[in-house]
């Protein structure tokens, strides 16, 4: 059947490297379009939206609003919508938007206008950064890198984090 080049929205880049490595590049920007464009947010401008997170916004306390049944039931379906399509995107090839849509995604039953405008901020973070997904070589490698968005002119910046680092480690710098 050959190699697969798309698999339920995810475009796979495949890479023969001629010292007989391989690599590949999930990604799923035309997802993340479809998306941008089901919000009519094509036109964003990339550098104001640095982090899927709004600075300040403490999701847990958005404060709730009186609505009509009818418009809190059409708000909690839009908001269910974009917070499944985010979802998606953050369980298979976004993990940058992980921690913000689990954080949403807790006010799916009862959101307010707040939680969607804060749903819609990933969605204008994600239409400045389409093009990240998950990188995968055959190739061994001795350094760590990851995908850091900033509005500054490109640099050699390098992010490393050690997850199991504690105070029992403390000892051994």
């Amino acid at each position: 059947m050959g190699q697969v080049s798309h698999f339920l929205g995810i475009e796979f880049n495949w890479v023969h490297h001629p010292d007989g490595h391989l690599s590949v590049t999930l990604t799923q920007e035309s997802f993340a379009e479809s998306l941008i464009d089901s919000f009519s947010l094509s036109g964003i401008k990339s550098s104001h939206f640095t982090s899927p997170y709004r600075s300040g916004l403490a999701i847990d306390s958005v404060l709730y609003e009186d609505m009509s049944s009818t418009a809190w039931d059409k708000l909690r379906l839009q908001y269910q919508s974009l917070i499944g399509s985010l979802n998606w995107l953050a369980h298979t090839t976004r993990s940058d938007l992980s921690t913000t849509v689990s954080l949403l995604a807790q006010h799916q039953n009862t959101p307010s206008p707040g939680h969607y405008e804060a749903a819609l901020y990933v969605t204008k973070y994600l239409a400045g950064t389409k093009h990240p997904g998950i990188y995968f070589t055959s190739r061994r490698q001795s350094t760590l890198s990851s995908y850091l968005h900033f509005p500054l002119p490109p640099t050699s910046l390098l992010s490393m984090s050690d997850a199991n680092w504690g105070p029992q480690d403390a000892s051994q710098t």
